[in-house]
């Protein structure tokens, strides 16, 4: 299952974190919560530089439902907004993000604790979801869609 790919913090580093968001067949990149924060603070600037577009969804305020979830999604990326206001609409939404990058898309979701101890079920349909966007985008374009989560 997903948990098996969680990784303890004392044993990463970027270019590890890197080696396995290149692996096409895990949609999910585990990360412990101990994970440092200068380390997760380098995160994107690595996936930037390894050819990703990255979609960062730290904010201010932790994403505590459904609708901080897609508010957070459309301020942090390039695309229009959803178009609807639920999860099929994020899922149409992802789907239409540009390939413009070499490798693909990494989404950084750092703080997901409130979200799952608000809204279990929307937390793990966003899985769901960021699993198929990964699994078309990878079959139609070869490129990528990753998760990288700290839980």
């Amino acid at each position: 299952m997903l948990e098996d790919y969680k990784y303890s913090a004392m044993s990463l580093s970027l270019g590890q974190i890197i080696l396995r968001v290149e692996d096409p067949g895990t949609p999910v990149v585990w990360l412990d919560p101990s994970v440092p924060e200068q380390l997760w603070a380098g995160l994107p600037a690595a996936l930037h530089r390894a050819g990703y577009s990255v979609l960062n969804l730290d904010g201010d305020t932790p994403i505590a439902d459904l609708a901080s979830l897609l508010e957070r999604f459309s301020a942090n990326a390039s695309a229009p907004a959803p178009v609807s206001a639920d999860l099929s609409g994020l899922r149409q939404y992802l789907l239409r993000l540009p390939n413009d990058s070499h490798m693909g898309w990494v989404v950084l979701f750092r703080n997901p604790e409130q979200l799952r101890q608000n809204d279990e079920a929307t937390f793990e349909e966003l899985l769901e979801i960021l699993e198929f966007v990964h699994e078309s985008r990878y079959e139609i374009h070869q490129r990528l869609f990753k998760l990288i989560v700290r839980d």
